[in-house]
C-alpha cells in the first residue's frame, strides 16, 4: 500500500461539469499510478434535493451518486474495476497496486473526509481539487475576500464554521475530514482543478493546509 503517494479528492461539481474531458482527467491522474481517486456527487445531487426524505436516505443516495461518477472515471483510467464501499475493501484493492478510484463510503461523511482517510491508510499526500485556486479567508465571490497560499487547521475551522453538513451541501472542506488531517498529520494541498494541476499537483498555485 505505501507505493500510492498521492489521493486526489475530485470535487463533483469539477468532475460533472467536464465529463466530455474525462479522458484528459484520466490521462493526468494516471501520471501518479498509482494513484487513489475520491469523486463527489456533482450535478447528481440534483437527485438528492428531489425527495423528501430523511438526511440518512439522502445521504445513500449521494453516495450511490459518487460511485457512479467514480465508475465513469475509473473505467477511463483502467483503474481496479472494484469500487470501495469501506474501509477494509480500500484496503484489500490497494494491495493489488492498480489505480484505486472511489465515491462516497459512510452516510455524513464527504467525499473530502473519505479521501482523508484514504490518505491516512496509504499514508500518502492529499489533494483537494476544487472549482477555485485555493482556501480564500471568505467567499471568494466577496469583494474582500483573500485568498490564503497557507492556513492552519484552526484557521480553516473557523473559515468552515458556518458550513452546512446536511447531504450534498458540503462547500470546502468538512470538519471530519480536518479531524482526520490533523491526527494523521496529512500532507494536503487544496488546488484548482484544471488538467496542468492534475498532471502537476505540487507545482500548482494553492493553498497548502499545515497541522
Amino acid at each position: 500500500m505505501n507505493n500510492y503517494d498521492k489521493v486526489f479528492a475530485v470535487g463533483g461539481s469539477i468532475y460533472t461539469s467536464k465529463l466530455e474531458k474525462t479522458p484528459e482527467i484520466a490521462e493526468a491522474l494516471q501520471k501518479h499510478s498509482p494513484v487513489s481517486v475520491v469523486v463527489g456527487a456533482g450535478k447528481l445531487k440534483e437527485n438528492i434535493n428531489a425527495v423528501e426524505a430523511s438526511e440518512g436516505d439522502k445521504d445513500l443516495i449521494g453516495i450511490q451518486a459518487t460511485r457512479l461518477n467514480a465508475k465513469t472515471l475509473g473505467t477511463q483510467m483502467q483503474a481496479h474495476p472494484k469500487i470501495p464501499e469501506t474501509a477494509e475493501e480500500v484496503k484489500e484493492v490497494a494491495k493489488t497496486g492498480e489505480d484505486l478510484v472511489m465515491g462516497g463510503l459512510n452516510p455524513g461523511f464527504s467525499t473530502d473526509a473519505v479521501a482523508a482517510i484514504t490518505a491516512e491508510l496509504l499514508s500518502a499526500e492529499l489533494y483537494i481539487v476544487t472549482d477555485i485556486d485555493g482556501v480564500y479567508t471568505e467567499d471568494p465571490k466577496k469583494e474582500d475576500a483573500e485568498k490564503l497560499d497557507e492556513v492552519s487547521i484552526s484557521e480553516l475551522r473557523e473559515i468552515v464554521s458556518g458550513n452546512s453538513s446536511d447531504a450534498g451541501s458540503y462547500e470546502l472542506i468538512d470538519k471530519t475530514a480536518l479531524n482526520i488531517i490533523e491526527r494523521s498529520g496529512i500532507s494536503t494541498k487544496v488546488i484548482e482543478g484544471t488538467i496542468d494541476n492534475l498532471e502537476n499537483p505540487e507545482d500548482a498555485e494553492g493553498t497548502a493546509i499545515t497541522c
